[in-house]
């Protein structure tokens, strides 16, 4: 898995940097955090942030799935509830596709 380093601006701002997304990219969730995407492609496509855990009824709790337009930059916080024990308390990212979709992670 690669994990996505977080950059954080400094009075002058920060050029993003964004590489390409992959297959295991994961992130380190928490305050002020958010994975940027930017779809480069024509075509939409959808980022799943990984939700551990079960319910109360031990029902899975559900992951969250965003759609990113073509040719969109979105930015997606880094919740807390992502992080997963039994992953460094990393958040899993997937992605429906890789193809021109570029990825980083800022801190604010």
């Amino acid at each position: 898995m690669a994990e996505i380093q977080a950059r954080q601006p400094g009075p002058d701002g920060i050029a993003l940097g964004l590489a390409p997304a992959a297959a295991g990219d994961t992130a380190k969730p928490g305050n002020h955090r958010a994975l940027l995407v930017l779809n480069g492609s024509g075509s939409p496509i959808t980022v799943t942030i990984a939700v551990p855990g079960v319910t109360a009824t031990f029902e899975p709790i559900p992951d969250n799935a965003v759609t990113v337009a073509a040719n969109e930059l979105r930015a997606i916080p880094l919740l807390g509830v992502y992080a997963d024990p039994e992953n460094n308390r990393l958040a899993a990212i997937t992605w429906s596709s890789t193809t021109s979709v570029t990825r980083g992670v800022i801190q604010l």
